[in-house]
């Protein structure tokens, strides 16, 4: 078998000393939310500010964990050594009812680097009821009316203080804001508002949008623009007033 049979052959690879650690220096929640609402959307962001306190720039992995349930998301962001930065993560969490204990790790491997924990209480939501009535309910076209009523919960019966209200009319098959106002002490409000300048009968709405924890509600009633009729009891003062008139003219 001749010398050079077996030919030398060698492979190269990098060795890299040193791995990237991330340190979670705060983890941003809503401090509260309602049974159901979406944790990590738009109107309850998530956000994570992570540093690199490794030894090299790679990619650090990040989780968030319902301590009470599973991971309910997972990452990673590259930082260069010593660099920090946010990350906001869209879990797409349904909140559940109880309150909701969060913990942000970074990781690798096995192996929590850092963590930072999190709650958000949940809210019970309040049911609550409007009432509508305009005053006038007829009215001349461009006169003005009020809309007037009272915000309540349901549970209790209590009033609502200080709660933004919308006036809304129909006109053309479109619905608008045409005046807003607040509720007082007792829950009341009262809101002035130009009817239109056609004649006809416009279906009007008050609303009150909701606020954490109070659920949105609304009320309607008919306005109607046009000629105010005349009551009844002055009809019968005119049909009197002309019945006597008739009977003196016959009686010449």
């Amino acid at each position: 078998m001749p010398e050079n049979w077996y030919i030398p052959s060698s492979a190269t690879k990098t060795l890299t000393v040193g791995l990237a650690k991330g340190e979670i220096g705060d983890f941003r929640v809503g401090p509260a939310a309602q049974e159901g609402e979406i944790i990590g959307s738009s109107t309850n962001p998530l956000a994570i500010g992570v540093r690199n306190v490794g030894a090299v720039r790679d990619s650090i992995n990040l989780r968030i964990r319902d301590l009470d349930g599973a991971t309910i998301w997972t990452g990673s962001i590259t930082l260069n050594v010593d660099e920090f930065s946010w990350i906001y993560p869209t879990p797409s969490y349904p909140m559940p009812a109880r309150d909701l204990r969060l913990r942000a790790e970074a990781y690798h491997d096995t192996v929590v680097d850092s963590y930072f924990d999190r709650t958000i209480m949940v809210v019970v939501r309040v049911d609550t009821k409007i009432t509508l009535e305009l005053q006038p309910a007829v009215v001349e076209p461009g006169a003005t009316y009020h809309y007037k009523g009272v915000l309540t919960r349901v549970d209790t019966g209590q009033a609502i203080p200080n709660m933004d209200i919308e006036a809304r009319r129909v006109e053309d098959t479109t619905s608008s804001v045409v005046g807003s106002g607040k509720t007082g002490s007792d829950g009341s409000y009262d809101i002035v508002v130009t009817s239109p300048t056609a004649i006809g009968t416009f279906r009007c709405t008050a609303v009150f949008p909701g606020i954490v924890p109070f659920v949105g509600s609304s009320a309607e009633f008919d306005l109607g623009v046009g000629v105010i009729p005349i009551p009844a009891i002055v009809w019968v003062a005119v049909i009197t007033i002309l019945g006597i008139g008739i009977a003196t003219v016959l009686s010449k």
